[in-house]
């Protein structure tokens, strides 16, 4: 499991913990890779407190690089079998895991679809109806929710190229694992409500930035199908 930590300071050792005591529930041999993402506050000395309190868990310092270049950094860490991320803010218990873990060997991506969107405002709706829609049109991809939790075969994911260092990497991981061949299997999930801060998809500029983000891959993505014919 990655985890990326962005300036949560606060919730990083209750939630870690958290972490590690459901997998040791679930008795899932597993390593938790936890990320400090150029945090400016005590989360890098908690972490590396951390890593060495809590089984099976290491840390990974860099210069902020947003959720892509934490996960790349995980990922490229990583040794499972299958690959989750899991942002520090969530509660991470038996229940909110249960659904990956019974789907296990079924599908190469378990692509989590969140029943209801916590905390979102109605133009926050709009958007979460609205980009699966843009996905699909721009890549021909049909998923019910492309923006969530995953449990990711890992080998199949650590094979193939990352550009993308925003929100659209998630977009991206699926449509690079289709074009490799993988299969996959959506699941419902619950989301819970952010414990603290703005949810990025509630900020203006985060918008834009996913929106030309997401237009900069398809161009990419076209690109490199052109140039394979």
């Amino acid at each position: 499991m990655v985890v990326p930590a962005f300036n949560e300071e606060a919730l990083l050792d209750a939630r870690m913990r958290m972490i590690s005591e459901t997998l040791r529930a679930l008795d899932i041999t597993h390593e938790i890779i936890l990320v400090d993402d150029g945090s400016r506050d005590r989360t890098g000395e908690i972490a590396d407190r951390l890593a060495r309190e809590v089984p099976f868990c290491q840390v990974h310092h860099q210069l902020n690089q947003g959720i892509g270049g934490a996960f790349r950094t995980g990922l490229l860490a990583s040794r499972g079998q299958y690959v989750v991320l899991w942002p520090v803010d969530m509660p991470c218990r038996t229940r909110d895991l249960q659904p990956y873990i019974g789907c296990l060997g079924r599908a190469s991506v378990i692509v989590g679809c969140r029943r209801r969107r916590e905390g979102y405002n109605p133009l926050m709706l709009m958007n979460a109806w609205l980009y699966p829609h843009i996905v699909f049109g721009l890549f021909g991809l049909r998923l019910r929710d492309v923006n969530w939790i995953c449990l990711y075969n890992g080998p199949m994911l650590r094979d193939i190229r990352l550009t993308q260092s925003g929100i659209p990497m998630l977009t991206e991981i699926l449509v690079r694992l289709r074009d490799h061949g993988a299969t996959f299997l959506e699941v419902d999930v619950e989301m819970t409500a952010r414990a603290s801060g703005v949810p990025s998809a509630a900020r203006l500029r985060v918008m834009c930035n996913t929106l030309l983000g997401l237009l900069r891959l398809w161009s990419e993505w076209r690109f490199e199908k052109e140039r394979a014919l």
